[in-house]
């Protein structure tokens, strides 16, 4: 038999085995809870990209469905033009749609070419005016110079230009008197008005 001491350590033994294999099932239980939740939340991210994929498929149904409206609303909307134009009293044919599409074209034309003649006009007349202006501006200087050289010519004393009386010296005489004063000096003689000529 084990005494009392030996019996206490073997319970000790025994249940420590069996906390750590009541410990082993648990930590097993809570694994095989998280695999499942895992699985569930794995199932769970499939189905919302399966529906993120649908979204996407439905959007662009959608996307094209709305073009074929448009192309539709167009397509109808020329035909209700074109019936209009069928059933209109003033619709006489292409032939006169034609004549009236060249008629058009052909009033553009004379409107542009009518525009290409007044600018035209307009520039030759600026031309001549500026022409005008400048021939105006040279008779205007040659009349200005004309009128300065004949106030120049009236403003010339007498004498200027003519050949200066001899001095003193080339008559071999001392200074001259008013009675010898040669012509054409600047200082006529006092007391008669007939000009003698020189000694």
């Amino acid at each position: 038999m084990m005494d009392a001491e030996t019996e206490s350590v073997y319970e000790e033994r025994c249940g420590s085995q069996l906390g750590d294999e009541q410990n082993e099932d648990i930590a097993d239980v809570e694994l095989d809870e998280l695999r499942r939740v895992r699985r569930a939340l794995l199932k769970m991210n499939q189905g919302m990209e399966n529906v993120q994929r649908q979204i996407k498929y439905f959007n662009s149904n959608v996307s094209q469905t709305t073009q074929l409206l448009d192309i539709w609303v167009r397509v109808l909307s020329q035909t209700m033009h074109n019936q209009g134009y069928l059933q209109s009293p003033e619709w006489h044919g292409g032939q006169t749609d034609i004549a009236q599409l060249e008629g058009l074209v052909q009033r553009d034309i004379q409107r542009e070419e009518e525009a290409e003649r007044k600018r035209r006009a307009a520039e030759m007349e600026r031309e001549e005016r500026e022409k005008e202006a400048r021939e105006r501006r040279e008779r205007e200087h040659r009349r200005a110079e004309q009128e300065a050289e004949a106030r120049t010519t009236q403003v010339r004393p007498r004498g200027v230009g003519r050949r200066p009386p001899p001095g003193p010296a080339a008559r071999g005489r001392g200074a001259p008197t008013r009675r010898g004063t040669q012509r054409g000096s600047l200082i006529p003689p006092a007391t008669n008005s007939r000009i003698r000529p020189p000694r």
